[in-house]
């Protein structure tokens, strides 16, 4: 997988943010228009929440992001600076928040690790393994989250929550297939997969992916090489990390919820709250605007309006703000800076092999 610069600079462009905001603001608007439930009330219930709670929402933002430097930093063997990391994850989270969620911002991450001094091998190792971990949160929490969510949605008898069901399931099970197969072919034997890989797609009808499938055995026997001998220290790290930066991404809305709820939320409808956010996110890998943007707005409502009424649309904005718009924003500001600090270095290097 080779990042094309013009390509990524392109996905990394401080213009890109206007379309998720207008779609997002377009259905957002649309669906307090349809609701018309809006009202002072419900307006006013922003400035009385519970702040204790909002206080851990916010914490969860800080960890989350602490999480991911710290992974981006055990991955490197500390070859990243602090620094580098903290830019990495911020522009990382930017490039997933305007590119489609189809698409996702990996190739951008591959340019983003190439330009703060990587080889592209290790660059294309790096997002590849975090791929890879991440997988394994949501495969852990997609049983957890089906569980956790059936009595209070799936069990809903509506044709929604059955193609949220057949959707989720679907999924899931291609999710699943598809970690295995990378897992195997980084942890196990690469060479093994880039054999069945060829020998699959020499099929007449799945020629076309040929070309696809030995880049793909290409970038795993790359990770292979890069990951092999590492310590189990190193992994439970890494997972550590993993588990931390996804279990407080959820974990604000639980937070979020709490602090505007009337009553106390019990420990069933925590994990409720947090089971409906991993089926979420299995749908949200379907839609194709960028970050998701307008689509998830309809979605949290659809989740959450049963349990929280009028206020779910309010309690909606808040957690786009929070959880989308904060990266928007954070890309906007840091972008240009990263820019010049990568390309200034660039420069200085040239200069200084020009005087040898």
């Amino acid at each position: 997988m080779q990042p094309d610069a013009p390509e990524a600079l392109k996905t990394l462009n401080i213009k890109k943010i206007w379309l998720p905001v207008l779609c997002g603001l377009a259905i957002t608007g649309f669906l307090f228009y349809k609701s018309g439930k809006i009202s002072r009330a419900t307006v006013a219930l922003l400035s009385e929440p519970n702040w204790n709670y909002w206080c851990i929402a916010l914490l969860c933002i800080v960890l989350r992001e602490v999480g991911h430097i710290f992974r981006l930093r055990i991955l490197s063997n500390s070859s990243l600076s602090w620094t580098s990391c903290f830019y990495i994850a911020i522009l990382w989270e930017f490039a997933s928040a305007v590119t489609p969620s189809v698409v996702g911002g990996g190739v951008v991450a591959i340019f983003i690790f190439s330009k703060e001094g990587l080889s592209l091998g290790r660059s294309l190792s790096y997002v590849i393994v975090n791929g890879i971990m991440d997988n394994i949160f949501f495969l852990l929490a997609g049983l957890r989250g089906f569980w956790g969510a059936y009595e209070s949605f799936f069990a809903m008898a509506d044709e929604f929550s059955g193609t949220v069901k057949t959707i989720f399931f679907i999924s899931y099970m291609m999710l699943l297939i598809y970690s295995l197969i990378i897992a195997i072919g980084v942890f196990i034997n690469p060479k093994l997969l880039k054999w069945i890989l060829m020998r699959v797609t020499s099929i007449t009808f799945l020629k076309r992916w040929r070309r696809s499938a030995y880049q793909l055995s290409k970038d795993i026997i790359t990770t292979s090489n890069e990951f092999r001998g590492r310590s189990m220290l190193f992994w439970s790290k890494i997972l550590f990390c993993t588990m931390l930066t996804w279990v407080v991404r959820y974990a604000f809305l639980n937070c979020l919820i709490a602090a505007y709820s009337y009553s106390a939320v019990s420990f069933s409808e925590h994990l409720a709250i947090f089971g409906k956010q991993v089926v979420m996110w299995s749908l949200m890998l379907v839609p194709v605007s960028p970050g998701g943007s307008g689509i998830a707005e309809f979605l949290f409502q659809q989740f959450f309006e049963p349990t929280l009424g009028d206020y779910t649309l309010m309690i909606a904005v808040l957690w786009r703000v929070c959880t989308y718009y904060l990266y928007l924003t954070l890309g906007a500001i840091f972008l240009p800076k990263w820019i010049r600090r990568v390309y200034s270095k660039s420069i200085s290097l040239h200069k200084s092999v020009s005087e040898l």
